[in-house]
This record gives C-alpha cells, sequence and structure tokens, in this order.
C-alpha cells in the first residue's frame, strides 16, 4: 500500500515538475529540430562549458586561499607567532592575513581565469579608493591604529590597563580588531574604544614589565607594642594571606615603619597582588592582620582621648592570663577550669625564633608541644617509603595551631619536619609543664587522654599517621585506655589512677 506524500513534500514536486518538463522539451527542439535550433543548442552548450571552466577556475583558487590561510593562522600565527609572543595571536593579526590572502585569490582570478590586464584593474581600483578613503578616514585611521598597537606590543590580550584619555578607562583588554579595543571593566561591562584614541592616549599598563604591582596598606598600632613584635604580626598575617591574591613570581611582603603620630606608630604592609586581584588583596590582608592581631591579644590604635605614661612591652612578652586564655580555647585542654590553665601557663616556656629555623624534625619522639601565638610555620609532612622519606604537599601554620600534642602524649613521632616561614614566637608545654598540671590536678591525666584518643581517632579516619594506627582500636574508650597507660607509663612517679 502506498503511502501519501506530505503536503510540503508534494508542493515541492510540483514547483520542480513544470521547470523539469520545460527543459525537455526545449532540448528536445534544438537538437532535433532545425538547423537554426541546433546552432542555438551548441552555442548554448558552449557558453555553459564556458561558464562551468570559469567556475572550476574560480573555485580553484578560492580552494587554494582558504587552504593557505588555514596555514597561515595554524601554523603560523598559532604556533610561531604566538610562542614568539607569549600569548594568543592578536585577533587583528589574523584578519589581515586572511584579508592579504584573498586579495591575492581574487586578483589571481582576475588575471588567470578572466585574462584580465591587471594593471587597469589597479588604477580603477586605486582611484576608488581615493574617494574612499576620504568618506572613511575615521575608520581608516582607527585601522592603522589597531596595526600600530599590534606591532608595538605595548598592550597585550589580557594585560590590565588604564586609558586616561578615554575618560580614565581600567579594565582587561578583551580584543584589538580592526578599529577598536574591547576593555572589561571592574563592574563586568566592555567598554569599546576606538584604536586611534588608543594609540593617541597615555596607557598604564598595570600587567607591565611584570603581571604585580606593589600594594600597600597603613596599619596604625598603639606605640607601647613593642616594633619587633608589631613587624612579626603584621609579616606573618600578610605572608598567610599573600597566596591568595599574589600571582607567580610575586615577591613575599614586606613590612616597613611608615610614620609615628599622635595616635600611634603607623606599619606599612607591602602585598605584590595582580591589577585584578587588587581589592581582593586589601580585604584578605586586613582580615588576616585582625585574626593575628586578636590572637596575641593586640587590636589596632584607637583615638588617644588623654595622655597616658609610655609602658613599654618586651618584644616576646605575653601575659601568662593571655596564655590561658589562648590554651583553654584549645580543645584539648577544654575540660580544664582558669586556675589549671593559668598554672599551664605559667609553667610554659615562650620561645620566639628566627626565620627559617627548623622547630620540629620530622620522625624524632615529640618532647614537647607547642602553640602558635604569633608569626607562621611551614609543615613538609612526610612519609617512610622503601627506607626514604617522600616528600608531601606544604601546610601552612598560624596562630593558635598547636603542634604535636597527639604524639607528645601518645609516645608517638613528629610526622612533619616544621620550619618558621617567618620569625615566629611559641608557647612550648613540655613533660615539665604536663608534670605540673597532674600535680595540681590528678584527674586531669585521663582528661588529656580522652580528647587525645577523641583526636587520633579522627586522624585515622582521614587517614593521618598515628601511632595506633595498626592496633585495631575500635572506640575512643579502648584508645584513651592506651593513651592513658602510656601517660602513667611517662609519669611512673606520680602514680596516676
Amino acid at each position: 500500500m502506498n503511502t501519501p506524500l506530505p503536503d510540503h513534500q508534494e508542493s515541492v514536486l510540483r514547483k520542480l515538475l513544470v521547470p523539469l518538463v520545460l527543459s525537455i522539451l526545449l532540448g528536445g527542439f534544438i537538437f532535433y529540430g532545425s538547423e537554426a535550433y541546433q546552432i542555438m543548442g551548441l552555442a548554448a552548450l558552449e557558453n555553459t562549458i564556458a561558464i562551468f571552466g570559469y567556475a572550476l577556475g574560480i573555485a580553484e583558487f578560492l580552494v587554494l586561499a582558504v587552504l593557505v590561510q588555514r596555514i597561515v593562522q595554524l601554523i603560523f600565527l598559532d604556533r610561531l607567532v604566538a610562542k614568539a609572543l607569549g600569548a594568543p595571536t592578536p585577533r587583528l593579526l589574523s584578519q589581515m592575513a586572511s584579508v592579504i590572502i584573498y586579495t591575492l585569490a581574487i586578483a589571481a582570478i582576475v588575471g588567470v581565469v578572466f585574462k584580465k590586464d591587471l594593471t587597469v584593474v589597479l588604477a580603477t581600483f586605486g582611484g576608488a579608493s581615493i574617494v574612499i578613503g576620504f568618506a572613511l578616514q575615521s575608520m581608516i585611521q582607527d585601522l592603522f591604529a589597531g596595526l600600530t598597537i599590534n606591532l608595538d606590543r605595548s598592550i597585550n590580550i589580557g594585560d590590565y590597563i588604564c586609558i586616561n584619555k578615554a575618560n580614565n578607562v581600567e579594565g582587561e583588554v578583551r580584543e584589538i580588531s580592526w578599529r577598536t579595543t574591547q576593555i572589561l571593566d571592574n563592574s563586568g561591562n566592555i567598554i569599546i574604544v576606538p584604536n586611534n584614541q588608543v594609540s593617541s592616549s597615555v596607557i598604564t599598563n598595570f600587567s607591565a614589565p611584570d603581571k604585580f604591582f606593589e600594594f600597600a596598606l597603613v596599619v596604625t598600632l598603639d606605640i607601647e607594642i613593642p616594633v619587633e613584635k608589631a613587624l612579626r604580626i603584621l609579616l606573618a598575617a600578610a605572608i598567610e594571606a599573600s597566596p591568595l591574591f599574589s600571582p607567580p613570581g610575586a615577591p613575599q611582603p614586606t613590612v616597613a615603619v611608615r610614620a609615628i603620630t599622635l595616635q600611634g606608630v603607623e606599619y606599612t604592609v607591602f602585598v605584590f597582588p595582580s591589577f585584578k586581584t587588587r581589592s581582593m588583596s586589601r580585604n584578605r590582608v586586613q582580615q588576616h592582620i585582625l585574626r593575628h592581631l586578636n590572637f596575641a591579644g593586640l587590636t589596632p590604635a584607637r583615638e588617644k582621648r588623654e595622655q597616658r605614661s609610655f609602658q613599654p612591652q618586651a618584644a616576646n612578652d605575653t601575659s601568662f592570663m593571655h596564655l590561658a586564655l589562648l590554651l583553654g580555647a584549645k580543645e584539648l585542654f577544654q575540660d580544664f577550669a582558669e586556675p589549671e590553665l593559668q598554672l599551664l601557663a605559667k609553667a610554659a616556656i615562650i620561645r620566639q625564633l628566627p626565620v627559617d629555623s627548623v622547630v620540629v624534625q620530622g620522625g624524632e619522639i615529640a618532647g614537647c608541644m607547642l602553640l602558635v601565638i604569633e608569626g607562621l610555620l611551614v609543615a613538609e609532612e612526610w612519609r617512610k617509603k622503601v627506607g626514604k622519606k617522600a616528600p608531601v604537599v606544604d601546610t601552612v601554620l598560624g596562630p593558635g595551631c598547636l603542634i604535636n600534642s597527639s604524639a607528645m602524649l601518645a609516645g608517638g613521632s613528629c610526622d612533619a619536619t616544621i620550619r618558621a616561614k617567618s620569625e615566629v614566637l611559641l608557647c612550648e608545654i613540655n613533660y615539665a609543664a604536663i608534670e605540673a598540671l597532674l600535680l595540681q590536678q590528678p584527674d586531669s591525666g585521663r582528661y588529656l587522654s580522652r580528647r587525645v584518643a577523641e583526636q587520633l581517632m579522627l586522624d585515622m579516619a582521614s587517614g593521618k599517621h598515628s601511632p595506633y594506627q595498626h592496633d585495631g582500636f575500635n572506640n575512643v574508650e579502648e584508645l584513651g585506655a592506651m593513651v592513658f597507660k602510656n601517660l602513667r607509663r611517662s609519669y611512673a612517679h606520680l602514680k596516676l589512677n
């Protein structure tokens, strides 16, 4: 059974059927009719062959032009030129190369296929070009200005610039085309500036000669704070924040004393963000500065309403009251009352170490725990692999980090080599300090053991190293009992129960 055709297909067939029938009839008259018809048919056939020859010639040159254009684009521009420039090839150069190639192809078609004298064509084209040039003078200026920008390489795609003449337009260069330069501003808008205006303006390129620039923030602290202490805290905060916004190759932050005023001492923190991240850098650095100051028990300077006597502090001065608050904030010591925390703080040792000094050597038995008060440390974790130490990703440790607490109380070894990334102030709690706490509060051993067991269970669950990871402990109580057993062995003379 035949399926009827859809309406649109029938309409197409009807439209094709009429010219098809007419062409067959006319062709029959031409070849089988009178001599005149035969002459007309032969002439039509010769013209058709000639037109077909022109079409083949035009197609050949156009196909060759496409081939040459793609070879130039893919091999020469996208590879060699882009590698030499160190950036993607500007779109304008690709467009100019295409125009030149297709212009030569058209000239070849005129001269070879149609066998026309090119001098006459060029003369005619030259006269017309003068008229067109006057009419499109502004556009032509933009075109040559775009060529100058690309050849001069004063700005590149991806650079952050400020065009002073164009109402101080700032942003990232997204494209340099025939007539315009497109800039993405800080609000996410595309600003289109004529190339002629760009080339005639004073341009500030924030991405040259480097992808970063110096950015300064001013912080005012009380004059009572020692300069060494202030520099240590501010530098550590800036270094910790710097990886969030600094491009590769940027220098480390620096801190300098800017001025001494009635409000206090002004310090300038120099960081090196890219132009794109400059706003974020201010926010990040200030957040880290406030956090570091707060942990050190300090605040930015406030307005002075009355005269006060000057009471200088030592660069490593940290009151045991403030230290007790810092220890009480750590989960390990949350079960202790204020008197026990103050006792532990008094027994602790404050250590001030210079930058790059080794604080903890990986693989050694942990003899103390360390609380970072000021500055930054960096931990290079390692694992035993066929008798060798294989380094893993470094971890930055800032104020508030408690180091080696579990390893010390559980009788384990240090699982990381820790160095000072900046000048640091540390609180060292050794076996003598723990002994003073156990003498004051005999039940503190069980509190500490349980807290350590909880931390060790979390470490084992996350795949971190633990001295008891192969002993098959299934709950906190069993592991806590083992930690307490080790604690009793370390303090056998106290006879802990």
